[in-house]
This record gives C-alpha cells, sequence and structure tokens, in this order.
C-alpha cells in the first residue's frame, strides 16, 4: 500500500458523512435515547436492595442468561442491573447499525456504480473504504461519548465517571468491531445480498457462541468476540481489557480489509459468483420465479441459521426447566408430577419469549423483500419487468407471496429448531402442540407487519425504512416490557400485544383471525396505492 491508493480520503469522508448525516443522526438519537432513557428509569424501578434482589433472581436464571448474558456474581446497585442488561442488547443493536451504513457505503456503492465514476477521478483505490471506515469510528465513538455523558446526567444510583466511560467506550468499540467484520465481508463477497448475508452469518456463530458459553462455563466466553462486552465489569471490576482486546481486533480486521481491496478488481469480489447458466429454466417465466431466483440463497441461509438457533436454545430447556436444581426444597415439598408441570411451564415462559425473537428475525428478510418493489426500482434492476407485458398486480403480488412464504417457513424453522433440540434434552417430551400453538398466535402478527411494509410500498414509498423502526420498538415492549415496567397499555401498541401469553395459553381463534383479516386489508390498501403511484424509471 502507498499514500496515492489513500488520496483524496479526507474529501469522500466529508462527502459520506454529509451524504448519510440524515440516517446518522436518525440512528443515534435512536440508540442515545434508548440507552440514556431507560438509564434515566432504572433508579425508580429498582431504586431499593428489595426490588434489585428481585430482578436479578430473574436475570441470573439460565432463560435470562443465556438472552442477556452472564450477570456479575455481586450486584449491589441499580447501575450493575442496567449495565449487566443493556450491554449485550445495545451491542446488537450497534452491530445492526454498523453493518448497514458499512456494506452500503462499501460494497453497495461499489455494485450500483457509483464507485466507478468516483475512481474515474484523482481518487485512490482504497479512499472509499478509508472514508467509510472513518466515518463509522466517528459514528461509534461520537455515540459512546454521549452514551458516557448522558450516564453522568441520568441519576443512576451506582455509577462512576470511570464505569461510564468504559461502558460507552466500551460499546463504541464494539460497534467498530462489527463496522470491521462488515469492512472484510464486503471485499469478498460481489454484491450486498451476499455481504450481509455473510455478515450476519458470523455474527450469529458468534452469538450462538456466546450464549452457549455464558450457560455452560462464562470463561469460555473469553474466546467470543462478542463476549467480550460482557467481560466489562463495569461499575464493579471495570475492566478495560476487553476494549483493548476489540479495538485490536479491528485494526487487524481493517488492515485485512484493505489488503483485500488492494489485491481484487473493482466490482468482484474474493468469492466469484457461480457462473449462470447459458439458457434461462423453463421455470423461470414469471416475476414470482425470478423473486425467488435471486433470494433463494439467502432465504435457505435464513431458514437453517433460525433453525440452528432454535436447536441451541432448545438445548438448554433442560437446565432452564429444572427447578430442583434451583431450589432443592422443592423436590420435598411437591410431588413428582407437580415438579413435572412446573418445569414444563417454565419452558413454556421461554418459549414465548424466543418467540418475539424468531418472529423479529423472520420479519428482517420479510420486509427486506417488500421494500425491494422499491429498492430495485430506484435503481433500475425492475425497469426490464416494467417494460414487458407484466401487470403491477403480478408484480406486488409475486413479491408479497415470496414475502409472505418467508416469514413463515423461518417462523417455523425457529419451532422446529425448539421441538427438536428441547425433546433431545429433555426427560420430559415436549408435545407438539406447544409448538402448533406458537406458530398458529405468532404468524398473523407478522402478516401485519407485512401488510404495513405494503401500504408503505404503495404510498408512501420514501419512508419504506419506517416499519424497521416499528418492529425495533415492538421488539423493545415485548422484550424489556416486564423488567422496565413498563405501562400495560404499551403492549397493545404492537400486534404481539394482542397475543394471550401463548404457548403457555391458547391461542384466541378471534384475535388470530382478526390480525390476518387486517394484514389483507392493509396488503389490498398498499396494492391501491402501488397500481396508483408513478414508477421510478431510469
Amino acid at each position: 500500500m502507498n499514500n496515492n491508493q489513500f488520496q483524496m480520503t479526507g474529501f469522500l469522508t466529508r462527502f459520506t458523512l454529509k451524504k448519510d448525516r440524515l440516517k446518522l443522526l436518525v440512528w443515534a438519537v435512536v440508540l442515545i435515547s434508548l440507552f440514556v432513557g431507560v438509564a434515566s428509569k432504572f433508579t425508580s424501578l429498582y431504586g431499593n436492595q428489595q426490588a434489585i434482589d428481585e430482578i436479578i433472581k430473574t436475570l441470573k436464571t439460565p432463560a435470562m442468561v443465556s438472552l442477556f448474558g452472564k450477570m456479575p456474581k455481586d450486584v449491589f446497585t441499580s447501575a450493575d442491573v442496567f449495565a449487566a442488561e443493556m450491554t449485550v442488547f445495545m451491542a446488537i443493536i450497534s452491530c445492526i447499525m454498523n453493518y448497514y451504513f458499512v456494506i452500503r457505503n462499501t460494497r453497495g456503492e461499489e455494485e450500483s456504480g457509483i464507485l466507478e465514476m468516483i475512481q474515474a477521478h484523482s481518487v485512490g483505490r482504497l479512499a472509499n473504504l478509508s472514508a467509510t471506515i472513518i466515518e463509522s469510528f466517528i459514528l461509534n465513538f461520537g455515540i459512546g461519548l454521549i452514551y458516557a455523558l448522558g450516564l453522568q446526567f441520568a441519576n443512576l444510583s451506582g455509577t462512576d465517571l470511570n464505569g461510564n466511560f468504559l461502558l460507552g467506550f466500551g460499546l463504541a468499540s464494539c460497534g467498530f468491531m462489527f463496522a470491521s467484520i462488515a469492512a472484510v465481508v464486503s471485499q469478498l463477497s460481489d454484491n450486498t445480498r451476499s455481504a450481509t448475508t455473510l455478515a450476519y452469518l458470523v455474527f450469529g456463530i458468534m452469538y450462538i457462541a456466546r450464549m452457549i458459553t455464558d450457560v455452560t462455563d462464562s470463561h469460555y466466553t473469553w474466546f467470543v468476540p462478542l463476549g467480550w462486552v460482557e467481560k466489562l465489569s463495569t461499575y464493579q471490576q471495570n475492566n478495560w481489557l476487553p476494549v483493548i482486546l476489540m479495538l485490536i481486533l479491528s485494526v487487524i480486521l481493517v488492515l485485512i480489509a484493505f489488503y483485500l481491496n488492494s489485491h481484487r478488481d473493482l466490482g468482484s469480489g474474493l468469492i466469484a459468483t457461480k457462473p449462470g447458466r447459458a439458457s434461462a429454466s423453463p421455470l423461470l417465466h414469471d416475476p414470482l420465479t425470478l423473486f425467488w431466483r435471486l433470494n433463494r440463497v439467502s432465504i435457505l441461509v435464513w431458514f437453517f441459521g433460525i433453525l440452528i438457533l432454535g436447536m441451541t436454545y432448545g438445548s438448554i430447556f433442560n437446565t432452564i426447566g429444572d427447578i430442583v436444581k434451583t431450589n432443592p426444597m422443592f423436590k420435598q415439598l411437591l410431588s413428582t408430577s407437580a415438579i413435572d408441570n412446573a418445569n414444563l411451564l417454565i419452558v413454556k415462559q421461554f418459549i414465548g419469549m424466543l418467540m418475539i425473537v424468531f418472529a423479529v428475525l423472520a420479519l428482517i428478510p420479510g420486509i427486506s423483500l417488500i421494500n425491494y418493489l422499491k429498492k430495485g426500482e430506484d435503481k433500475g434492476y425492475l425497469e426490464i419487468i416494467h417494460a414487458t407485458p407484466t401487470s403491477r398486480l403480478k408484480l406486488y403480488g409475486s413479491m408479497i407471496f415470496i414475502s409472505v412464504i418467508t416469514v413463515t417457513i423461518i417462523l417455523f424453522a425457529g419451532n422446529l429448531g425448539l421441538y427438536l433440540g428441547g425433546n433431545a434434552v429433555m426427560k420430559q417430551n415436549l408435545p407438539l402442540e406447544i409448538f402448533q400453538r406458537n406458530l398458529l398466535g405468532y404468524w398473523p402478527a407478522t402478516m401485519i407487519f407485512l401488510g404495513i411494509s405494503a401500504c408503505l410500498v404503495g404510498w408512501l414509498p420514501k419512508l419504506i425504512s419506517l416499519n424497521f423502526g416499528y418492529l425495533i420498538i415492538s421488539f423493545f415492549i415485548q422484550y424489556f416490557g416486564k423488567l422496565l415496567k413498563l405501562p400495560d397499555w404499551t403492549e397493545k401498541l404492537t400486534p404481539f400485544g394482542y397475543l394471550a401469553k401463548v404457548p403457555v395459553k391458547d391461542f384466541n381463534p378471534t384475535t388470530f383471525w382478526f390480525q390476518l383479516a387486517l394484514a389483507l386489508i392493509l396488503i389490498v390498501i398498499g396494492y391501491v396505492g402501488y397500481r396508483r403511484r408513478d414508477l421510478v424509471i431510469n
């Protein structure tokens, strides 16, 4: 590498920051408001030792450890609870943010042809990648600094200056580490779809490894980069070593990304795309088969990834559903059948929490597919289809159908994984009825999100990303609502809030058909808007 390869990096950095300023601002405001807002509420929620002791009993159960990470041995203040509860969650959100910006500004701009025009001028080969990495560094550590300052003014009981800045910069370092991972995978794949899939595959492996090590032996979490944020020991030992490790790994990954970028052709990836057939398949004759062909790999990756995640969670059911290990006194007080029923109830409650996770994960590719009706249109990819005698109804209907099938099979994969993994380890077999109830209960709620996306594509195409924001809010309410003691009415702000504690209780057929009818109405309304609005034709 020589200096000429970085020529105009400063200019491109300023240009990238200006181009992304609105998106950067939205992400920063959402993350800071979420983090500081929760911190400011924590003292009122867990301001006395009794409240802290109660929540710690919950957070130290294997089910909560698998979701939020390992709790510290000694928990004395509400600040300790806050750090233990929010660190892993904020790290995951930070990962999503960094993947979005880095892959979009590297592989995305290369795929669209914008980078080729930029490099036709006196711009260094590595300037765009450098600008993207600098932008990511500014974004992560800018947010991390505000995290730390926000904690200073949040009046959270038990905080200290060292711990506040450790938590802020720890999350910033974790975010920049994921940005570096995204920079590497963007050099490996030759399109954004494959790069995104590969990046989330790496994250999924780390998440599963973190979950397993946290539940079995947390010492092994040191071997998982995602687990390093748990080792900060914020407000207790205040360990800065994980921050150093994350920064070292980030530097190594950035250097690898530079090396790979300088040794490949523009528009290509290190992993070559398999050449297509010389002639199209007879089945490739309409938008439905075309969209399946384009997205089949990512759909299958999502399916098997969620299946494996479900099996991993199911494999700890025997640890979660064993109240005798938690309190041996129950063995003397309760009969064997009563203990089995109590164990099953605990597992059902955990499955209910996991279904929120699986529903949200299933909706990510589902919503992305519907959004492609706008994004593919903007990039000119759908122009050839629009030029044929293909009706808008067929184009719109094909994409809706693919997205519905995608969400359905991924939700099914999560249930199947839980069923297989759980019954592989549980002494008492889990009834299939539990998982059928899950699927029937959560499926119509996911369809409402797809209906909202269809409406946005049809009527407000410039705001299609809003549904991802609504999805995150819905997840936060369902995932953290009880822990943060949010008012009961907040649950009704999301389709998931109308499910009557499925699978602990049976799903309500009235709710099932009402949500399904509402989703169908939203899809029809979306089609009316899609048929009436102007299309973007290059």
